[in-house]
């Protein structure tokens, strides 16, 4: 198993769900490159909708005069290597620095991504 062009596919089917499920305008970003020596996914959420339906999470605050951004972003960096991923998210102050275990399997490390962002947005996974 490899973190490739059809593992990222089926990850991102995976999470697509949760972001749908979370209101908040999230897209998936066409324009990222997939570097398989570095890999990253991106979503991207509508300000606007993501501090309405997140009133709580300080979004606007956290940007003070700079509100509103283009985008708030929500990406996963794959360490292909040791077959971690980490979560980077705006927001609340979420624990987004810890690293997931990934298999390389997409079938497995799909539901488990998902999972961990279902959790940050509080909607059911998938």
């Amino acid at each position: 198993m490899a973190v490739d062009l059809a593992w990222r596919d089926a990850v991102r089917a995976a999470c697509e769900p949760v972001f749908e499920a979370a209101g908040a305008g999230f897209r998936w970003n066409e324009k990222l490159v997939f570097d398989e020596q570095y890999p990253s996914l991106l979503w991207e959420a509508d300000p606007s909708r993501f501090a309405a339906r997140y009133p709580d999470s300080g979004i606007e605050q956290s940007y003070g005069d700079q509100w509103p951004p283009p985008c708030i972003d929500y990406w996963v960096y794959v360490d292909p290597r040791e077959l971690t991923a980490r979560l980077s998210v705006e927001g609340w102050n979420a624990d987004s620095d810890g690293s997931l275990e990934l298999t390389g399997d997409a079938a497995l490390d799909g539901p488990c991504l998902a999972a961990a962002f279902a959790a940050i947005l509080r909607v059911a996974p998938g």
